[in-house]
């Protein structure tokens, strides 16, 4: 039978603080939420670090939270690959004194979820007992299950069995997510096998609709996802936070794109409800000579097709990740093309193959969803029973 005991009893504060040189670099650490561990969040230099007298150091078996975001699980035990990391004021930092519970337990005990809910049962005063803004002095009064140390152990062991049967089940399922992902282009490049190849400027040009951008006037900018993903609207700013010369308007069936990102899919159809959104030169704007919604729709499973990309990605240039691709040379892309009585027997083939790959992500997302959830069920089940709680 598990005792509840204090943090109080079993810690006690350990923060060391360290003597900050300006010429020395620093791995700034955070915490993860939910029990998931220290983190380097970014390195800087001692001159830049702003509060340089409450800086202290962590080393393995440290017991460290967040006062901001306990609440959102965010403890952790330091594992080896946390020394050396620094951290502020707001991580503080103990040391396990007790013999009765063991690291490895409390490790699991912080990613089982429990911590709120043993919160919200202990009381102080008349008052609910709350993980926001967790101070030391209250951290030091919360309660943690204190089962003897089989039963530790065999939790233990049972967290680490679930957690190893998630991280063996996940590959398949992500191998199926990115096959379901890659099925629509797929089935396009074989509809498109036996069909014409146009250059882009025979089907269109470029537009450009120029916006003299006004400080007290309203616009939204519109953002291109990667992934062939589409266009979503970035924000609503008044003309005043838009810094970028060069603004262009864009209107319902403009086709945009990202001239660092265009080989990553990076491109999209306007839809109504971005229609007069503002766009910068890097995000040219092209439309077609037709008029028709199935040009547009067919173009659309051509910008997921490998054959595609892969041209989008030899006319562009630049030795980094992000190559810029120059407006001339994606109107000498190469596109499979073909009449509008033809477009609608593919269409037709294309649209209950998306379907269909739309039921099976869904399908394969929650197997993912399922994998995950197993796992931390377990271990919150577990750390549940030893809290009394169940």
């Amino acid at each position: 039978m598990s005792r509840m005991m204090e943090f109080g009893d079993l810690v006690v504060e350990d923060n060391r603080l360290i003597n900050v040189l300006d010429d020395v670099e620093y791995a700034c650490g955070g915490i993860r939420l939910h029990g998931q561990g220290i983190f380097v969040r970014e390195y800087k230099q001692g001159v830049d670090l702003k509060k340089k007298f409450v800086q202290h150091e962590i080393k393995e078996g440290d017991i460290v939270y967040s006062t901001l975001f306990a609440k959102a699980g965010a403890f952790a035990v330091a594992e080896a690959g946390s020394e050396g990391v620094v951290l502020s004021e707001k991580f503080p930092t103990f040391r396990l004194i007790s013999q009765e519970i063991t690291l490895d337990y409390l490790k699991w005990f912080f990613r089982s979820g429990q911590l709120n809910r043993i919160a919200e049962k202990q009381m102080t005063g008349i008052a609910a007992f709350s993980l926001s803004h967790l101070s030391k002095r209250k951290f030091l009064k919360l309660k943690v299950p204190v089962p003897d140390i089989a039963r530790q152990e065999e939790v233990v062991s049972r967290c680490l069995e679930s957690h190893a049967a998630v991280a063996r089940a996940m590959p398949s399922v992500k191998s199926n997510i990115a096959t379901v992902q890659n099925l629509i282009g797929c089935a396009a490049t074989k509809s498109f096998a036996s069909l014409p190849r146009f250059r882009i400027s025979e089907i269109g040009d470029y537009v450009l609709r120029a916006v003299d951008i006004r400080p007290s006037t309203l616009y939204k900018q519109v953002t291109v996802a990667m992934k062939n993903r589409g266009l979503r609207l970035r924000r609503v700013c008044e003309g005043s936070e838009i810094k970028s010369p060069g603004q262009a308007s864009v209107a319902e069936g403009d086709i945009l794109f990202s001239r660092i990102d265009l080989w990553q899919g990076a491109i999209g159809i306007v839809g109504k409800d971005l229609e007069g959104a503002v766009v910068t030169r890097d995000f040219p704007v092209f439309r077609l000579k037709e008029h028709d919604s199935s040009a547009r729709e067919l173009l659309r499973y051509v910008f997921m097709t490998p054959e595609f990309a892969a041209q989008a990605r030899d006319v562009s240039r630049g030795t980094t990740g992000r190559k810029k691709m120059k407006r001339p040379a994606f109107l000498e892309i190469r596109i499979p093309w073909c009449e509008r009585a033809r477009r609608v027997e593919v269409l037709d083939a294309l649209r209950e193959v998306e379907k269909q790959s739309a039921i099976l992500s869904a399908r394969s997302q929650r197997q993912s969803i399922l994998a995950r959830q197993m796992g931390a069920s377990i271990v919150s089940t577990l750390y549940a029973q030893d809290s009394g709680l169940i």
